[in-house]
This record gives C-alpha cells, sequence and structure tokens, in this order.
C-alpha cells in the first residue's frame, strides 16, 4: 500500500536510504495473531512462528513497493508497519502507468517471497531437517500467497484498489478514476465483509469492513471539498 499521512513508530533502521519503522498497532496484530493460532497439540512454539511470519511477509511486500520507487527514480521512501499490514510513504508525482507498477509490486514481491520460501523447502536438506524451518518455511509461502492473492483485490487501501484507480487514471479523467474506483471498492468491500460474515470469517468480515468504512469516510471527505471549490 501506498499513501502520504502523518504517522510515527519505532525505527527498525533504514535500507538503502528506504527507512523502516513499526506502529505499536503491528505489536498488537502480530500479539493477535499468536493468540489466534494457539494450539494446545502443536505448542505455544508453533503459535509464535507468526511473529517471523508476519514480521518477513510485511516488510518484504513493502520494501517491493520501495524499490519499485527507488527505481523509478522518486527516492528513498518510509516503509511503516502497522495494525493494517503495512504502509509505504513516498511523496512523489508520477505518472499513471509508474503508479500501477509501484502497486503491482507488493503483490508480486508477496508471491516471490511465497516461490522462494518453496524452492528452499524442495531443495535444501536442512529445510526439512531442522524442525523450525520445516514448520516456519511452509506457513511462510502459504501466508504470502495469501496475502498476494488478498492485496489484489480492487478494494481501497490494498493494492488492488490502488491499481484498479491507476488503470482507470490511464484514460479517464482523475476525477472519473476517483469516483468510478472508489464506488466500487465500496461494494466490492460489503459484498466481501457479507459474505466473510455469513461463512463466519469474522476477522475477514471486521477488517474488510473497517476498509469500506474508510473508503466512505474518503468520499465524505470528497464531497466537502467539491462543495468549498
Amino acid at each position: 500500500m501506498s499513501e502520504i499521512p502523518q504517522r510515527r513508530g519505532f525505527s527498525l533502521g533504514s535500507i538503502g536510504g528506504t527507512t523502516i519503522e513499526m506502529e505499536t498497532s503491528f505489536i498488537i496484530l502480530v500479539v493477535f495473531f499468536v493468540f489466534l493460532n494457539l494450539d494446545q497439540h502443536l505448542g505455544f512454539e508453533y503459535a509464535l512462528l507468526w511473529v517471523p511470519i508476519l514480521l518477513i511477509s510485511v516488510l518484504f511486500h513493502e520494501l517491493a513497493h520501495a524499490a519499485t520507487i527507488a527505481l523509478l527514480g522518486f527516492g528513498p521512501s518510509r516503509v511503516f508497519l502497522s495494525g493494517m499490514g503495512g504502509v509505504t510513504v513516498n511523496q512523489r508525482k508520477a505518472r499513471p502507468w509508474q503508479d500501477l507498477l509501484i502497486s503491482l509490486a507488493g503483490p508480486v514481491g508477496s508471491f516471490l517471497l511465497s516461490w522462494i520460501c518453496s524452492l528452499i523447502s524442495s531443495n535444501l536438506a536442512v529445510a526439512r531437517t531442522d524442525r523450525m524451518l520445516t514448520a516456519l518455511l511452509p506457513q511462510l509461502a502459504s501466508a504470502n500467497l495469501i496475502w498476494g492473492i488478498f492485496n489484489l483485490v480492487p478494494v481501497y487501501p490494498l493494492d488492488g484498489g490502488q491499481t484498479a484507480r491507476n488503470i482507470l487514471r490511464t484514460f479517464l479523467s482523475e476525477r472519473r478514476s476517483f469516483l468510478i474506483s472508489i464506488w466500487s471498492s465500496m461494494a466490492i468491500g460489503a459484498a466481501i465483509a457479507v459474505i466473510a460474515l455469513l461463512r463466519g470469517w469474522f476477522f475477514l468480515a471486521i477488517v474488510v469492513a473497517m476498509m469500506v468504512g474508510q473508503n466512505f469516510q474518503q468520499w465524505q471527505i470528497y464531497k466537502a471539498f467539491r462543495r468549498s471549490e
């Protein structure tokens, strides 16, 4: 995901000029996933695997955005690990096709990490004998495959929502691109939330419903801005 909010986090250092920060909400997300995956048969250490899974997955995804931004000549970014996954901040004036590449870079990065983990599991002996790697790598591969697919859903602020708008921006005005993408995002998001709720996927339903709420707030801000012009 890529936007320009004012936010603060705990510094984790930098890579190639791109700073990495962790927000308190990310710690809460990690704790939530650990307790969500507690299983008395597998043990607490199995649930703790979600600490490196979330950290590696979100960081790799956001660094894929940051790397693409840098390759396109827009300089270093700020990466935040947050409760909604992550966000890459970079103030730039990019063309629609450039923003399209930047949006797609995250899911592509997730798919790449999933493939790398599967490759290691299949070809390195230590990945089949080491207890931690045997448990970690398949989970990491699955998590990134799912994370990549989920991020392609055309709902803001997911990369799919950004991608849909950037495709529209290539042949429509900014205003029409925003209107079509924001209403599509709310409609698709609401449908996913309802389906998830009916199937008992309460966490997914809550997350997507929160996204729809954010979309509606963006729409209200846009209407207020238009009235003030």
